[in-house]
């Protein structure tokens, strides 16, 4: 299928999100218009406010108040040429039943999917944020596992079908991953429309705050993590802490925008990631770029090979070759992520 070209109208779900923030901005940065949803007014607001103030005009909003509804993006789709999905929950703790988070990213997928197809089937494209999630099989692989796209999460499904209510919340979250993007897959296996889709695969985001958040506590997961380091609010008897695998958001939003624009894209899912950390990595970069916050811990400065030796690795050069981008480092993602909370929530 062709591309979608400068000057087309791309629909972005979730844009009040972390991430969708910056792929509706990004989208408006490379020459298309914007339509996102959002949940209310105030979000829409804000997001127009914003982008306004870059000089990025083109975007409006519509409101979609819950995704699981029959039809909830039925007007959304209207007179768009693309649609980058993006709206779907994460959060691993607190979960009381795996469908909190299995309903809205599954219903959303097929939910924005059927819409397209009833009211505006001549689309290009369709990209949606699928995730490392849907990737990664942890309770039947062991570490250290090189994942690529030919790999998928076959444990976490079986787990929740086994465990209903008392699943692990971690499952939980992959399983709705999963289950979301293979909705996607079996949608244009079954259908044939005439659009094409993609998958973007990221691992754990991070990077500058954009969004309409006003409070830490309402931080999006994976800054959240990274809030507590840099507010000083762990020890050096949490090192050298948990990692896993990350990404710049902007990297993340860059790579929605290839995905819709290179032909090349269609039919593909796309790992994005730059590749493991742990989070002593964090209190280095804090102690190296940021040396008058207090509380941060040392641990062990520059073991970071020695840490992330054993470590899973997404393999994120499939998106580098096709998608034609590079990865930002994470010295530069940990300035970004740390001056944006500092400037939205005060100095810490």
């Amino acid at each position: 299928m062709p591309a979608v070209t400068k000057g087309d109208f791309i629909l972005v779900t979730g844009a009040s999100g972390y991430i969708a923030s910056h792929a509706a901005k990004e989208f408006l940065k490379e020459g298309y218009k914007v339509r996102g949803t959002v949940r209310s007014e105030e979000k829409g607001k804000y997001l127009k406010d914003l982008f306004a103030k870059d000089g990025l005009n083109d975007f409006e909003y519509a409101i979609v108040k819950d995704i699981v509804e029959d039809g909830a993006f039925d007007e959304a789709v209207n007179g768009v040429d693309a649609v980058a999905h993006l709206a779907s929950p994460f959060y691993t703790s607190g979960v009381k039943d795996p469908q909190e988070l299995i309903g809205p990213a599954l219903k959303g997928t097929t939910g924005i999917l059927n819409s397209v197809q009833k009211n505006n089937p001549k689309v290009k494209r369709v990209v949606i944020t699928s995730s490392v999630a849907a990737v990664m099989s942890v309770r039947s692989r062991k570490a250290p596992v090189v994942y690529t796209e030919d790999d998928w999460n076959v444990d976490s499904i079986k787990h929740v079908e086994e465990n209903g209510v008392n699943s692990d919340g971690g499952d939980s979250y992959r399983a709705s991953k999963t289950l979301a993007e293979k909705a996607l897959w079996k949608f244009v296996e079954d259908n044939k429309p005439n659009w094409d889709g993609v998958a973007i695969n990221p691992p754990l985001v991070l990077g500058e705050v954009i969004h309409q958040v006003e409070d830490p506590s309402k931080l999006n997961t994976s800054v959240a993590l990274f809030y507590d380091w840099a507010a000083g609010k762990k020890t050096d008897k949490d090192l050298p802490g948990g990692g896993g695998n990350w990404v710049n958001v902007k990297d993340v939003a860059l790579a929605h925008v290839k995905a819709l624009t290179v032909p090349e894209a269609g039919g593909n899912r796309f790992i994005v990631g730059a590749g493991p950390f742990a989070c002593q990595d964090y209190c280095d970069i804090l102690h190296k770029r940021f040396p008058e916050l207090k509380n941060i811990p040392v641990g062990k400065p520059g073991t970071h090979d020695e840490i992330c030796k054993d470590a899973n690795v997404f393999d994120g050069t499939k998106a580098t070759k096709v998608l034609g981008f590079q990865y930002e480092t994470l010295e530069d993602t940990v300035v970004e992520m740390t001056e944006s909370l500092r400037k939205r929530f005060g100095n810490f």
